[in-house]
């Protein structure tokens, strides 16, 4: 084997500083291992004294007892001797260290607590703050008639007494477009809103088109040409909105001529009786009869002729839901034809 060549002078293979430094370390490391080794040995000697303490003033407890006991039952110990049950004295804490401990011992509860009160804290400045409707208009239609809802409040707000008592009058517009054919997720969403807010007795107004499901529309009161006979814009779904001079106030220029204004039926909901809604219906109905009237006197005045823009086509536009509802249809009229035969 070749001899390395830059071995020292003494014969080893790290330079004399290297080596030395080396051994530095060494030294170091085995003197604190050495340190480690004596402390570990001094915390053992130090717990083995503990323990032969504790267990030798065990023992002169024991001891005492028995010669305690031993005294009462041979009649010798004064009343002075009896056994006392040692109390350690508690300490005395300062102001912040029960703070402290308090606050170490209650912690979860306290932030329960500030957790309770900034809730009722919301709630509370929220019923007090909210603006409180006069009415509540639902549209349900799926038209885009919801997206003009600044303009459909300042319509109603003509019409609207203060309900509320409050002074003013503000007309809130709860936009929940129902479609069926939809393929959005937000008309699941919109749909469990809607039922949820039929539980309300004091919704009363909804605006529908020929869209609308036959069973929603049920809902809605079919016999108002009874109650308005003379107004020629009045039918079996409600008041007709099919006003050329309407869509230009509502900023609307292709607003269908198939909208309606209905009035729910009044019922008993989980929320009110039959006789609460029924109030808040007859409040509602003069806001409706006083807006229809007012209406056909303008379209009489004008000699409105409507609106030109027909209804929406939904198998137009949503060709793919229509194409899954046929074949659905067919493939269940296939398997009742198989089944009967």
């Amino acid at each position: 084997m070749k001899k390395i060549e830059n071995e020292g002078e003494n014969g080893r293979l790290l330079p004399d500083d290297d080596f030395e430094y080396e051994k530095k370390l060494a030294e170091e490391e085995r003197e604190r291992q050495a340190e480690a080794q004596a402390k570990a040995e001094e915390r053992q000697k130090e717990r083995i004294r503990r323990e032969r303490e504790a267990k030798a003033a065990r023992d002169r407890k024991i001891a005492q007892d028995k010669l305690d006991l031993m005294k009462m039952k041979a009649g010798v110990a004064s009343e002075e001797e009896e056994i006392k049950e040692e109390h350690e004295e508690k300490r005395v804490l300062s102001g912040k260290e029960k703070l402290v401990n308090f606050w170490y011992h209650d912690k979860m509860w306290i932030c329960f607590g500030i957790f309770l009160v900034a809730v009722v804290a919301f709630l509370v400045v929220d019923i007090v703050t909210r603006e409180k409707p006069d009415i509540t208009v639902m549209v349900i239609a799926d038209d885009g008639i919801g997206q003009h809802s600044d303009e459909l409040k300042k319509l109603f707000e003509k019409y609207t007494p203060d309900v509320n008592g409050d002074g003013e009058v503000h007309v809130s517009i709860m936009n929940i477009p129902l479609n069926d054919y939809s393929n959005d997720p937000t008309y699941s969403t919109n749909s469990t809103k809607f039922y949820a807010n039929l539980q309300e007795g004091d919704i009363i107004m909804v605006i529908t088109d020929s869209n609308t499901d036959p069973g929603l529309q049920a809902l809605m009161k079919d016999d108002l040409t009874k109650d308005l006979p003379d107004n020629k814009y009045i039918d079996s779904d409600g008041l007709s909105l099919n006003f050329g001079f309407l869509a230009k106030e509502l900023n609307f220029d292709d607003m269908p001529n198939d909208l309606h204004l209905c009035l729910r039926r009044p019922v008993a909901t989980l929320g009110d009786s039959l006789e609460k809604m029924q109030e808040s219906y007859d409040v509602y109905y003069e806001i409706f009869e006083k807006m229809a009237n007012d209406l056909a006197e303008q379209a009489e005045e004008l000699d409105d002729n409507g609106l030109a823009t027909e209804p929406i086509d939904l198998k137009t536009k949503y060709p793919a839901a229509f194409t899954e509802a046929e074949s659905k249809s067919e493939s269940e009229g296939s398997d009742e034809k198989s089944g009967a035969e």
